[in-house]
């Protein structure tokens, strides 16, 4: 085994065991929730060390048939520029979708069923690539650019598209109901964001609401949710009050 391989073994144990507690406290309140931060901190390196040689280890496990050209094919320049402008699209589609997605009941498995079809759409056009032009892949930094632009591109416009077609085309019928405050917490930059956990459907799920709200409600009081049925089967929230409103 070849020491880039054995490193990237490494690296996925290590994330393996980063997890482990993460799974057994991550749900606690208690001082034992730091190891589960820990955990994920730590986990969290270990994938970035793997982003950082991941040209390494494609190369390693799928060895190029040249590591430099003196010329490319237009199709294949296409493709390589394409690439990397579709992550950005998809990243800036993903930060206008993402406060809608954070406020749709199920919005965490919402955001992973799309994603794995993201994925599974862009091993589908890779491998339609590589049949109908594999020169595409055939240079090393061209080929780690395009996967890199073509799988994160689709893993992020794919979830935000769905969002997108789930409250642009939903039904106009808006019901509205009271749910139990579970806890209420801050977050993100300067800890401008404002969390509801409630209790729905026997999950807990979070909530991004204003700052003003949030100073008016209690944990474990109540507050009104109001929401519209998507396009997509997801319920998402089109306004929030309180009880008296």
């Amino acid at each position: 085994m070849t020491p880039i391989r054995k490193e990237f073994f490494r690296r996925l144990a290590y994330i393996g065991l980063g997890i482990i507690p993460i799974i057994f406290v991550w749900e606690q309140k208690g001082p034992e929730r730091f190891i589960g931060l820990a955990g994920f901190i730590f986990g969290m390196y270990q994938l970035i060390m793997i982003i950082a040689m991941s040209q390494l280890i494609i190369d390693d496990f799928f060895p190029p048939k040249t590591y430099g050209e003196t010329k490319t094919k237009p199709f294949d320049n296409f493709i390589y520029r394409f690439a990397p402008g579709f992550f950005f699209v998809g990243l800036v589609f993903e930060i206008f979708e993402i406060r809608r997605m954070d406020n749709t009941i199920g919005g965490t498995k919402f955001f992973w069923t799309y994603a794995l079809i993201g994925i599974l759409i862009a091993a589908a056009v890779t491998a339609i690539l590589k049949f109908k032009s594999p020169s595409v892949y055939f240079e090393s930094s061209r080929r780690f650019t395009v996967h890199f632009g073509l799988f994160l591109g689709f893993f992020l416009i794919v979830p935000a598209t769905a969002s997108f077609v789930n409250h642009y085309f939903s039904d106009s019928t808006i019901n509205c109901k009271e749910y139990k405050i579970v806890r209420k917490s801050t977050g993100g930059k300067r800890q401008k964001s404002s969390w509801l956990f409630l209790q729905i459907n026997g999950h807990e799920e979070r909530f991004d609401v204003s700052r003003n709200l949030w100073n008016n409600v209690n944990e474990g009081g109540l507050v009104v949710l109001c929401t519209q049925k998507g396009q997509l089967g997801y319920d998402f929230v089109e306004e929030f009050n309180t009880v008296d409103e």
